[in-house]
């Protein structure tokens, strides 16, 4: 390799930093508007109905990203590769077909999800139901909204797509509940639920506006080009690991739901807030380089991709920590802030921490195998650990309760990161965990464009 090589490599790695940085940035911006608009609403509505709450908000996120149909990875990957070589009737037909599909999935399994709730309430009070069916209504909502983070990834301009999802959103249910104090007025659960809607609906349109110039930049005037089967095979497997990752972070919550009173979900879900502000480290890398993943399909630089997952793996790594201990310390002072009787999750803080750490440990596994086209394998590992995740929350809650729920994710969590790195390995010559993957050079045959 040249020294003009390396500084090119070192160039591109500054660029994907400070990106990552930025996007980083406004995850922890909108973690704190989110963290401030959970504190006001449990203290507006107390352990219990907060619980109920939390509840649905996990069931509309869940049904809403299994609406996606697989169309994110999709999206970002395909956008990317038909934008480095210029190929721009591929990516209008694209994101045409994407778009029919997200909204046409979404409407359908909202539509069954109200349907459920109408004719089989399960026992739950008149205004449980009500609850659940404004939840419900909103699934397309989340399904469009990843749709247009997706595009925006895949056009790398990241921060464009998750900026309104994660400060907009969160904004307005803020406001709303301080308009509510500031009149005097009583809050619900339902009241909050339809400030979070209201917030999805004016984050959609703003990603929307933002996004706007640059679409048109490169669809205008352009003929729609289509390769459907192609598409289709390749979401389908994506479509089975995004499910399986939104089960496999909320099946903890959802499953508790069964065993215990709506306050202890409420001190869980308190504490997975906190614990999930450490996720957006791995979620900024995934913002920032995915779609430079996917560009090196098509190339054989394989020293390039290995130099960059290697940097990605260890600086997720280090951040994760470092935030994890400092999290696990204040974990106590700062559920208390959600209520005098959440500070006792403190330690479920500490255990999903280690989770993350563990994950970012292994290395960015699922977007190199969704990026270079084996999504297949990358299925398989997520539904992999998703069993396991089920059969211990069943196992273990009715054990240890809080703890045992957050051992069962941690424990799937550590075995997905594996598998991953595995399959990375042997498909693709690959190293993914951190520091491992600076100092082992990928001896790599080659990346296949369409394993």
């Amino acid at each position: 390799m040249t020294r003009s090589d390396t500084n090119s490599d070192s160039d591109r790695f500054s660029r994907v930093r400070l990106q990552g940085v930025g996007v980083m940035g406004i995850r922890v911006g909108g973690a704190a508007l989110a963290l401030a608009a959970q504190i006001l609403a449990s203290r507006l509505l107390g352990a219990e109905d907060f619980g109920r709450y939390s509840l649905l908000l996990v069931w509309l996120l869940v049904l809403g990203y299994a609406a996606t149909a697989g169309s994110g990875q999709l999206v970002c990957r395909y956008v990317a590769q038909y934008a480095a070589s210029r190929d721009h009737g591929s990516i209008a037909g694209l994101l045409r077909a994407a778009l029919v599909t997200v909204l046409g999935v979404g409407i359908t399994l909202g539509g069954a999800a109200l349907a459920v709730a109408f004719l089989f309430p399960l026992g739950l009070s008149k205004s449980e139901v009500l609850l659940a069916c404004l939840a419900f209504s909103a699934i397309p909502l989340v399904a469009l909204q990843d749709f247009l983070e997706s595009i925006a990834r895949g056009l790398d301009r990241p921060a464009l797509g998750i900026g309104p999802a994660f400060l907009v959103r969160h904004l307005a249910i803020i406001l709303g509940l301080l308009a509510l104090l500031a009149l005097g007025e009583s809050a619900d659960a339902l009241i909050v639920m339809a400030f979070t809607v209201a917030g999805l609906v004016a984050s959609i349109l703003t990603q929307y506006a933002l996004l706007r110039r640059h679409l048109r930049n490169v669809l205008s005037g352009v003929q729609p080009r289509y390769d459907l089967y192609q598409w289709v095979t390749r979401a389908l497997p994506m479509a089975g690991a995004d499910i399986a990752e939104m089960l496999l972070l909320n099946a903890d919550i959802l499953i508790l739901g069964l065993f215990v009173a709506p306050e202890y979900v409420a001190f869980y879900f308190a504490a997975t807030r906190l614990a999930q502000i450490l996720a957006y480290v791995p979620y900024g890398a995934t913002a920032a380089t995915a779609q430079k993943y996917a560009v090196f399909a098509g190339r054989p630089e394989s020293s390039e991709l290995q130099a960059l997952i290697g940097k990605v793996a260890t600086f997720s790594t280090v951040l994760t920590g470092v935030g994890a201990l400092l999290l696990s310390f204040f974990a106590a002072q700062l559920l208390a802030a959600f209520g005098p009787d959440y500070a006792q999750a403190a330690p479920i803080v500490a255990l999903l921490c280690l989770g993350i750490v563990v994950s970012c440990a292994f290395g960015p596994g699922e977007d190199v195998l969704n990026m270079l086209g084996q999504e297949r394998v990358c299925s398989l590992a997520f539904l992999s650990a998703l069993a396991v995740n089920i059969a211990l929350n069943f196992a273990l809650i009715p054990l240890l309760g809080l703890t045992g729920a957050a051992l069962a994710t941690v424990s799937a969590l550590a075995l997905r990161g594996a598998l991953l790195a595995y399959f990375a390995r042997v498909r693709l010559g690959l190293v993914l965990p951190a520091f491992l993957s600076l100092l082992y050079p990928a001896h790599n045959p080659g990346i296949p464009h369409e394993a």
